[in-house]
C-alpha cells in the first residue's frame, strides 16, 4: 500500500515526547511492507533531522515553522495558527495525492483537514474533550462558565472531526468506550502504543530514595502541573518518613517554575531532555505518575513499568493503561495517599520489587510492537477491502 503518514511533530527515534517516537516506529516499521510518504511539522532548524526518516519515506513533505517565543497569550496563538496553517498543508497533499491510505496523527492535525476519495484514518492519541471535561468539574467561580463553553466546543470539535474518518484509533480501550459515549456511530478500534521501545537488556543499580517523573514538559501544562503538584503537596509528606528522597523531574522543556525548584530545593533535580532514558528509568527506586488531568494512555507510564521500575500514579494516570491497581502498581487519589504508597515502596523493597515484576509482566503481554503493528495491518487490509466506505456521520450527543 503506499500510506501518506501526517504528524503533527516531527518522528524521531529521541523525539522529546513519546507520540513522536511512537510514529517514527511506525514509520521504519511499516515501511519494509509499504511505500510510506510523511508530512509533517518540524522547527526552522530541525531539517537535518530528516536525514534519519529518508530512508524509510519514499516522500517527505516538510511544513517548517520559526521558533515560537517564551510561554504566554501570544505564544499560544502563534501556535494554534500554525496547526491551521500545517492542516491546510496536509489537506492538499491528500487531495492532490493518489494514496491507497491516509493515517493522521493527533486529533489537533485533522481540524482543517477534508474528507478524500481514500481510506482515512485518524489515530487520536489523546481523547481531547477529556482532560477539556475534567478542567471544568474542577474549576470554581467565574472560571466554571468558561471552561464549561470551552469543554463544549472542544466536544463538538472533536466528533465533527471524528466524523470525516473511515477509522478512529486510540490507545486504549478506555478511551474507545469513551468516543462511542459521545458519538456510538464512530468507527473505533483500540492500537495501543507500545511500551518501552527505547529500553535495552541492561540492568542498573537502583540509587535508594529517589522518585522520578520523566514527561515532556514543553506546550504541556498538565505534565508541569503534575510535577508542580507533587513536589508541592507530596514530597514534602514523603520526606518526614524519608527525609533524603530525591526527586527528579527529566524532560523536554522544564519552564522556569519547574526548573526554579531545583534551585531552592538540592533535593530536587531537574534535568531537561535526556538522550538516553534507560538507565534513568531503572536507576530510579520509584516513578511517579501524579497525572491529575488525562486524555488518553500515559505512555510514561507504561515505560517505567517495562522498565521493571514501581510505578505509583493516579486514577487518571493508570486510565488507559489499565493495570491492576495493588499488583502492577499502586493508585492514590489524594496527597496523603500517593505520599503513602511512595513511601511503602521506598521502605520495603521486597515489594518493590514484586510489584515491578508484576507491572513489567503485564506490559510484555499487552504491549508489545508485534502485537500492535498486527492490530494495524489487520486494520488497513479492512479498509482496503472496502475502499469506497463512506465516513461514518456522528452528531455530538447533547
Amino acid at each position: 500500500m503506499k500510506i501518506l503518514f501526517v504528524s503533527l511533530f516531527l518522528p524521531q527515534q529521541k523525539a522529546y515526547h513519546a507520540g513522536g517516537r511512537y510514529v517514527n516506529e511506525l514509520v521504519r516499521r511499516l515501511s519494509q511492507h509499504h511505500e510510506v510518504h510523511l508530512a509533517t511539522r518540524l522547527e526552522q532548524g530541525e531539517e537535518p533531522l530528516l536525514a534519519e526518516l529518508a530512508p524509510y519515506c519514499a516522500g517527505l513533505h516538510p511544513f517548517s515553522y520559526p521558533r515560537l517565543p517564551k510561554r504566554g497569550l501570544l505564544a499560544s496563538l502563534r501556535l494554534a495558527a500554525n496547526y491551521i496553517a500545517f492542516s491546510l498543508f496536509a489537506n492538499r497533499l491528500i487531495q492532490r495525492g493518489d494514496y491507497d491510505l491516509v493515517q493522521v496523527e493527533w486529533v489537533e492535525t485533522a481540524v482543517m483537514i477534508r474528507r478524500g476519495k481514500i481510506p482515512m484514518v485518524l489515530d487520536a492519541h489523546d481523547v481531547i474533550t477529556k482532560p477539556a471535561w475534567r478542567s471544568y468539574l474542577r474549576s470554581r467561580g467565574a472560571a466554571r462558565l468558561v471552561q464549561w463553553v470551552r469543554w463544549r466546543v472542544v466536544r463538538l470539535l472533536e466528533v465533527t472531526i471524528m466524523a470525516r474518518f473511515d477509522r478512529v484509533f486510540t490507545m486504549s480501550e478506555f478511551d474507545r468506550r469513551y468516543l462511542l459515549d459521545l458519538a456510538p456511530r464512530l468507527a473505533v478500534t483500540t492500537i495501543p502504543i507500545p511500551a518501552g521501545m527505547d529500553l535495552t537488556t541492561k540492568s542498573y543499580p537502583r540509587v535508594p530514595g529517589r522518585l522520578l517523573f520523566l514527561a515532556s514538559y514543553k506546550y504541556r501544562p498538565t505534565n508541569v502541573e503534575a510535577a508542580l503538584w507533587f513536589h508541592e503537596e507530596v514530597l514534602p509528606l514523603v520526606r518526614r518518613e524519608v527525609p533524603e528522597a530525591e526527586f527528579v523531574i527529566a524532560g523536554f522543556g522544564p519552564p522556569p517554575r519547574l526548573q526554579e525548584l531545583a534551585q531552592r530545593d538540592k533535593g530536587t533535580v531537574v534535568t531537561g531532555f535526556v538522550d538516553d532514558t534507560d538507565e534513568l528509568y531503572k536507576s530510579a527506586s520509584v516513578f511517579v505518575a501524579p497525572i491529575l488531568t488525562g486524555g488518553g494512555i500515559i505512555v510514561k507510564v507504561l515505560d517505567a513499568l517495562a522498565a521493571g521500575t514501581p510505578v505509583v500514579t493516579t486514577p487518571f494516570g493508570n486510565e488507559g493503561v489499565e493495570a491492576a491497581p495493588g499488583t502492577d502498581l499502586l493508585v492514590a487519589d489524594s496527597a496523603q495517599d500517593f505520599a503513602r504508597a511512595v513511601v511503602t515502596l521506598l521502605r520495603d523493597r521486597e515489594q518493590a520489587e514484586r510489584l515491578a515484576a508484576s507491572g513489567a509482566a503485564f506490559v510484555a503481554r499487552s504491549f508489545s510492537i508485534s502485537a500492535v503493528l498486527q492490530r494495524l495491518e489487520t486494520a488497513y487490509r479492512e479498509l482496503a477491502a472496502d475502499p469506497a466506505k463512506a465516513p461514518l456521520q456522528a452528531a455530538p450527543r447533547t
